[in-house]
């Protein structure tokens, strides 16, 4: 399942590089929400991923935070878990 989670999340990240919605249209939440794959999420544009470390350096548990507009236009921020893959060919 972290998998699949982490897919999804790569995914997602292509939207980054589509740039930021304008100022005026945003609204910014301080909250900081821990993933849950049981409650799923409202994405609509991803601002940016940034992953703690390296998972390309990293085998076993990488922390990752993503920001995120939903379709409300309400900016989230999301933590999660990504499993690092750097030791998978040799």
């Amino acid at each position: 399942m972290k998998v699949l989670a982490f897919a999804a999340l790569s995914l997602v990240s292509v939207f980054a590089a589509a740039g930021e919605l304008p100022a005026t249209s945003q609204q910014h939440s301080t909250q900081v929400e821990q993933y849950n794959r049981h409650k799923g999420i409202d994405v609509a544009e991803v601002i940016s991923i940034k992953n703690a470390q390296d998972p390309q350096k990293v085998d076993g548990p990488v922390q990752s935070t993503m920001v995120y507009v939903d379709h409300a236009g309400v900016t989230h921020t999301l933590d999660y878990t990504i499993m690092g893959y750097g030791r998978q060919n040799g």
